[in-house]
């Protein structure tokens, strides 16, 4: 305990600083990958463009965000100038809740990373567990749609569950959109995911899923019993929106007829095994972090008493002599009368 105090102590007085260090990274993070799956920056301006995402982003979230929205800008105007001006649109438009909200964003931006090594079932629980019932739903639904636009754009099946432990990249994807116009752009993006009705009705259902279980998660935790029993009710929350999440998206498989391979079966369990214990000891890490330890109690020595056990012989106070005008004859005299 005298060793943890100090340090919890420590990140309680600096957590926001915590925050925005962690939040700064996963900015840079991200904008290392983007570069790196389109490469647009000669080496040394990459490296030296994320350092400095990074540590402007300690300083001042606010231009840090905007740091990395130009930097990310030219990639995409490379690919298409129509992916750019979206890109630029969502990014101006949505300033505010993004910025508020940074941490979300780049959650759900991280989804295809985070499905490939079996963690982005974490996204919608954490979502509703830390940003509510709103944030919980809008995090699951945009992460499921990220995902699938993602795997369309490299020629994948945008089917999530198959797409659990599959690492999403195109050789040139560039040359998918060079001579796109708009209209172009907007059905490479969006066409994979509805070639027919049925299909277009299992991806809005996925999404759907997706956001149910965040919204659920968020709803249950901001119940009284639920908070007051921080952080094992968490614990039993994490647990059960990962495993509705899984069963409906099994259940949906089976209803529209799509056949679960032994492969997937493989991924769906590792998937909840992973998901489920990352969420635990990140909400338990908050949770930890949050709450302040309980002082720790310096023990003093007991006081010895020398205490003599020998008998002591006791001492009659003597009583003072009675003053000479108190007589007893007075006192008869006065019974008399």
């Amino acid at each position: 305990m005298k060793t943890i105090y100090p340090f919890h102590s420590f990140l309680r007085r600096k957590l926001g600083m915590v925050e925005q260090v962690i939040t700064a990274a996963g900015l840079a993070v991200l904008l290392y990958g983007l570069m790196w799956f389109i490469p647009s920056y000669p080496p040394d301006w990459g490296i030296v463009i994320v350092v400095a995402v990074f540590f402007l982003s300690i300083g001042s979230p606010v231009a840090g965000y905007f740091l990395a929205v130009l930097a990310a800008a030219y990639p995409l105007y490379l690919v298409s100038i129509y992916l750019a001006v979206v890109f630029l649109a969502i990014a101006v438009i949505g300033q505010h809740a993004f910025i508020q909200n940074l941490g979300g964003v780049l959650m759900t931006l991280a989804a295809p990373l985070l499905n490939a090594i079996y963690l982005s079932w974490t996204i919608p629980v954490l979502g509703g567990l830390w940003w509510g019932p709103a944030g919980g739903a809008l995090m699951g639904g945009l992460a499921a749609l990220w995902m699938e636009l993602v795997a369309g754009m490299v020629y994948l099946a945008p089917d999530l569950l198959k797409l659990i432990g599959v690492l999403p990249v195109l050789a040139d994807p560039v040359a998918k959109f060079a001579s796109a116009n708009s209209l172009e752009t907007f059905q490479i993006l969006f066409l994979p995911l509805a070639p027919d009705s049925s299909t277009l009705l299992y991806h809005t259902l996925q999404v759907a899923l997706w956001a149910f279980v965040g919204w659920a998660v968020g709803m249950f935790n901001e119940k009284d019993f639920v908070q007051i029993r921080r952080p094992r009710s968490s614990v039993f929350l994490v647990g059960g929106g990962i495993l509705v999440l899984g069963i409906l998206q099994v259940a949906l498989n089976l209803w529209l007829g799509s056949a679960i391979s032994a492969d997937v079966q493989t991924a769906i369990g590792f998937t909840v095994f992973f998901s489920f214990i990352a969420a635990v000891l990140l909400e338990v890490g908050q949770y930890f972090i949050e709450h302040p330890l309980p002082a720790p109690v310096q023990r003093s020595a007991p006081i010895q008493l020398d205490v003599d056990n020998t008998p002591a012989a006791m001492s009659v106070p003597t009583l003072p002599d009675a003053p000479a005008d108190d007589k007893p004859d007075d006192l008869i005299m006065l019974e008399l009368d």
